[in-house]
């Protein structure tokens, strides 16, 4: 005659209660209803990526400016949404680089960037760095990327005398 297994013993062969599946697809059902809108819309992840790019692209300028000890021209155009850098000014909606590009570290292509989409700059703008990072004109600038042409992004600030961006 067989003898009686102990409750925890049966309880572990017989699997997951009733109970327990229910919450486990109540859980899974609230993830899903928050997580999944956060993956499928990239309109915010590709404006904060772009916003980061360009800044860093602006203090690349300054940073090559200062290192090859000649000009680097940024140039902004808000009706193409691009972004470029040359040594010598040209067409401010950086269609064509006059035989000066700056080019990609490791790249060797020319250092231009394309907004995404639903993302623009706040104007059209071009300024240099000279040999000393300083921006020419020798004034404060200041670069809004919006997102759907009314929510700001950010700001990039460029400082008058240090170039510092930020």
């Amino acid at each position: 005659m067989r003898t009686p297994m102990p409750f925890a013993k049966r309880r572990a062969i017989q699997g997951f209660t009733m109970v327990e599946l229910i919450l486990v697809l109540v859980v899974f059902g609230i993830l899903s209803a928050i997580a999944l809108p956060r993956f499928s819309d990239r309109v915010d992840f590709d404006a904060r990526g772009f916003f980061d790019q360009t800044q860093n692209m602006i203090r690349y300028a300054q940073k090559t400016a200062i290192a090859q000890r000649r000009p680097v021209w940024v140039q902004l155009s808000q009706a193409d949404g691009v972004i470029c850098l040359t040594y010598v000014q040209v067409n401010v909606n950086c269609q064509s680089d006059a035989g000066a590009p700056v080019l990609v570290p490791g790249e060797q292509i020319w250092y231009r960037r394309a907004v995404p989409a639903d993302v623009n700059f706040g104007v059209t703008t071009f300024f240099s760095f000279n040999a000393l990072g300083q921006p020419n004109p020798n004034t404060a600038k200041e670069l809004t990327l919006f997102q759907n042409g009314t929510i700001a992004v950010g700001t990039i600030r460029v400082e008058a005398e240090t170039g510092y961006v930020h």
